[in-house]
């Protein structure tokens, strides 16, 4: 049983104006291309409203708050084979070699891709993250990742994705897969936010601090934009410059 204190994650406002203006490309988009992000190249925490940008992607971090939670720390970049979680309260995969994003306290993650028209999710690597003090307490289905994908500005697909609890070795990095029409629906934006479960089985988001995880290599197909509408993006991220340079 899925319990949500809250009918969808919220929506950043500037995303909301991004995902409207792409999707009037879409149909007349060119032939797609893969995408991959993989969070290298950074370490450290990160607060919420800021970015990441890879292969053509801008993925905001948020805390499911008014304003989302700028200021607050909403995650962090962590390299596997360093000792961050050895060092703190976090149980982090223990399979992991190189940098993954986590997002702690009930906070989520917003894709857009700004160098086309859309894009389809095929695949990502994830994991729970959980309390090292109580690693013995997880049942066997400690969370789920949820995908909530939007085809426009209003409305959207879901699927969700089982996060096992911890073997002798800890928590562990797995592959997911995309299945069925949502692997080929081409989206605007997509929303990943985690959910906790008891040994009940009773799974809660948003309300508890505890929908933790970890992701990586978030695979991709790229819808790229024709040339046409091309011409509007580059006004499209003209904006998206002045905006950042005055936030800065």
């Amino acid at each position: 049983m899925i319990r949500n204190s809250h009918p969808a994650a919220k929506r950043g406002s500037f995303h909301k104006l991004l995902g409207a203006t792409l999707v009037a490309a879409a149909a007349a988009a060119a032939p797609a291309h893969a995408g991959l992000i993989d969070f290298e190249g950074y370490a450290g925490p990160v607060g919420g409203t800021e970015m990441w940008e890879q292969d053509g992607y801008s993925i905001g971090f948020y805390a499911n708050v008014a304003g989302g939670g700028e200021g607050y720390l909403v995650g962090a970049f962590i390299d596997g084979v360093d000792s961050t979680c050895d060092t703190s309260s976090m149980a982090c995969p223990a399979n992991k070699y190189g940098t993954y994003y986590a997002a702690l306290n009930d906070t989520y993650l917003d894709i857009v891709f700004t160098s086309g028209a859309g894009f389809q999710i095929k695949s990502f690597d994830a994991s729970f993250v959980g309390s090292s003090a109580s690693l013995a307490s997880y049942p066997a289905v400690s969370g789920l990742i949820r995908i909530q994908a939007f085809t426009d500005s209003t409305h959207y697909v879901l699927q969700d994705f089982v996060l096992n609890g911890p073997t002798a070795s800890g928590f562990q990095l797995n592959r997911f897969d995309t299945t069925g029409a949502f692997a080929n629906t081409t989206f605007v934006e997509a929303l990943v936010f985690g959910y906790s479960c008891d040994s009940a089985g009773s799974c809660s988001a948003f309300s508890s601090d505890k929908g933790q995880f970890a992701i990586d290599n978030i695979a991709m197909t790229d819808v790229p934009e024709p040339a046409t509408a091309a011409l509007a993006g580059l006004g499209l991220l003209g904006m998206i410059a002045a905006r950042r340079r005055r936030k800065a």
